[in-house]
């Protein structure tokens, strides 16, 4: 009997050996593992870029990395968010056109928490800390920014006023993620085309039914949208047409606005349906309260039938968040007066 009990404990023994060297040798491997990964991510690091040629929309050529890692974008929550959707997160953006918007306000805590803010005019000594190795360019905030971009490091400058569809496929071709950029959009297509099949198969849009957009400012000042944000929504082929005489009107210069008085209201907005964006302060809600109460307001027909549509300001972006967004809402949106 006592044999047996040696010979059991020593068989235990060995079985207990084996398992403690099995561990230490699995524990080894991941040791091993891990050190491989941080030396071949060092690697990685240290590895030269390569380089190719990108010429901008003014016909600039430069030289800018294949594979960028740290990314500066000097540019408006569209071409941020691209950014971000297309797999990179930016070391520095400006915050102001993120911070307001309650849309966008998960996503900007997020990237802000790492990504500094890099201002407007933009801050170039905090981009130089920042030691881009692209910095991506929408607009000049200051006299010779481009040039003085480009002495920092590698730029690609591009033209933020386009539509979301080619600013994206310029992001997309900037950072060599063209594959990406269009099954984004390609899903985004596909996300539009179903909410206006929706619609006119609910019979909520007459056929040839007509609209306009304006934005309502603090000031009290007044624009027709012609491209951008709510707009490019709205006058999507399947959606609602311009009238001849909105049709007619032309915005300055790479600009999406054109301004109106409260006098011109009729003279200006021939449609049948009227989407009016409205700044979401004090200052801005009382002079709207002023305008929806003046004669000259109430007597605009889609004011009078009823097609009215009141929407936050925050909606009127062409970031990819706030599009799909809108795009979710926009049904509620048909069947209120007042969105908020």
């Amino acid at each position: 009997m006592n044999k047996l009990r040696f010979a059991l404990c020593k068989s235990a023994s060995i079985l207990l050996l084996f398992v403690l060297l099995a561990a230490c040798g699995a524990a080894s491997t991941k040791s091993s593992d891990a050190s491989s990964g941080e030396q071949q991510n060092a690697a990685a690091a240290e590895v030269p870029q390569a380089f190719k040629t990108y010429t901008d929309f003014q016909g600039r050529k430069t030289e800018i990395p294949v594979y960028p890692r740290r990314i500066a974008v000097v540019a408006g929550s569209g071409a941020i968010l691209d950014v971000k959707e297309l797999g990179f997160e930016p070391v520095g953006y400006p915050h102001r056109y993120m911070s307001n918007s309650a849309i966008l306000k998960s996503v900007h805590e997020s990237l802000s928490a790492k990504a500094p803010d890099l201002g407007m005019p933009t801050n170039l000594e905090q981009l130089v800390e920042l030691q881009p190795e692209l910095t991506i360019m929408g607009y000049e905030t200051q006299d010779n920014e481009y040039d003085m971009l480009k002495k920092i490091g590698p730029l690609a400058a591009f033209d933020e006023s386009v539509p979301l569809q080619k600013r994206l496929t310029e992001i997309g071709e900037i950072l060599g993620k063209q594959a990406e950029a269009k099954a984004i959009l390609s899903e985004l297509e596909d996300k539009t085309k179903a909410m206006w099949q929706q619609l006119r198969s609910q019979g909520k849009i007459a056929e040839g039914e007509t609209a306009a957009v304006v934005v309502y400012y603090w000031n009290k000042s007044m624009y027709l949208m012609k491209n951008f944000g709510v707009f490019d929504l709205i006058n999507n082929p399947m959606g609602f047409k311009m009238s001849e005489k909105v049709a007619s009107l032309s915005p300055s210069s790479g600009s999406p606005y054109i301004e109106i008085t409260e006098e011109a209201l009729h003279d200006t907005l021939i449609a049948d349906r009227l989407f009016l964006l409205y700044a979401n302060n004090a200052e801005a809600k009382e002079g709207f309260k002023q305008l929806k109460q003046s004669k000259i307001f109430q007597s605009l027909p889609p004011v009078k039938n009823g097609k009215t549509h009141y929407i936050p300001l925050e909606y009127n972006d062409s970031d990819l968040i706030t599009t799909r967004k809108l795009i979710e809402v926009f049904p509620r949106i048909l069947e209120t007066e007042t969105f908020e």
